[in-house]
Formats: structure tokens, sequence, C-alpha cells
């Protein structure tokens, strides 16, 4: 419906000023923070609470600019960078049509790619201090890990 009403605007606009474009973006009434989900195993025996290459987690961190972070991902596996900016509200492309707005994220140089969603970001001290959910070969986004469990109702 959304992209039909902007497309008909979009019609009109391109004759009156032909560099222009409408577009339609839907309101919610709160910020996404955190792109997550939790699952329980079926046998607790094939779950390993070490992380690959890395080994097991040892609490929680704090989230500061220049801090070094690291995580073993599925694609790039093991990389290390430091945060580079906390608090940043950004969009982020779910699909070619559609687009979310994410609030009070984490940004950092670590190199992620796809496949690496979901990879849990450490501190140097293995302490957890986010969950990787977007990015490039140049920046890499994740939401606060207290933001993760404070919404999902987990801990470490």
């Amino acid at each position: 419906m959304a992209a039909k009403a902007a497309g008909i605007g979009n019609s009109i606009i391109k004759i009156i000023r032909p560099s222009y474009e409408l577009r339609l973006y839907k309101l919610t009434r709160s910020a996404n923070m955190v792109d997550c989900a939790v699952a329980k195993p079926v046998s607790p025996g094939v779950i390993d609470d070490r992380i690959l290459e890395i080994g097991r987690v040892a609490g929680v961190g704090e989230i500061k600019e220049g801090v070094v972070v690291q995580k073993s991902g599925r694609s790039s596996g093991v990389t290390s960078g430091e945060i580079t900016a906390r608090g940043v509200t950004l969009k982020v492309d779910l699909s070619d049509e559609e687009a979310g707005w994410f609030s009070d994220q984490v940004v950092s140089d670590l190199v992620c790619k796809p496949g690496d969603s979901g990879s849990l970001i450490l501190d140097q001290d293995n302490r957890a201090v986010g969950l990787l959910f977007a990015g490039s070969d140049t920046y890499c986004i994740f939401n606060r890990i207290q933001n993760v469990m404070d919404l999902l109702q987990i801990e470490f």
C-alpha cells in the first residue's frame, strides 16, 4: 500500500521536480534497539560454552570508544577492531524495499561479512559487549549486550 502511494506521488512530483523522490517510512511508537533471538537447545549436551578460537565468555564489559573488540564469525572468522562510536541511530536496509531504524547502536571498524550476524562481540578480556547484526567491509554495527540481555531476559 505504501509503495503504491509513493509510486503515485513520485509520478506527480517528477512532472514538477524531476530530481525529487517521495519515500514513505513507517513510524513506530518505540525505537528498534536490538535484532536478536533466543533459542533453547533440544539437548544441552550439544552446546559448548566456548566461542570458537576465542574461549569462554568472562562476564559483561563496558562500551567505550577506543576499546578493542573481537568476534568469531561464521564467514570472516576471528577479527578485531576498535569501537568508533556508541549511542548511534541509523537506518539499516532489510531488503530492496524495506529499511529499519535502530537506536543506541555501537559502531566498530571490526571486519564482518554476511553470515557473521549473531556473533557475540567481546572485549579483550572476553567480556561480552555486543551482538553483531549489520555491517560492511569497513564497519560493523552491533547491539549493546545489555539491551539484548534486558529484552531477552537473559544473563551471562
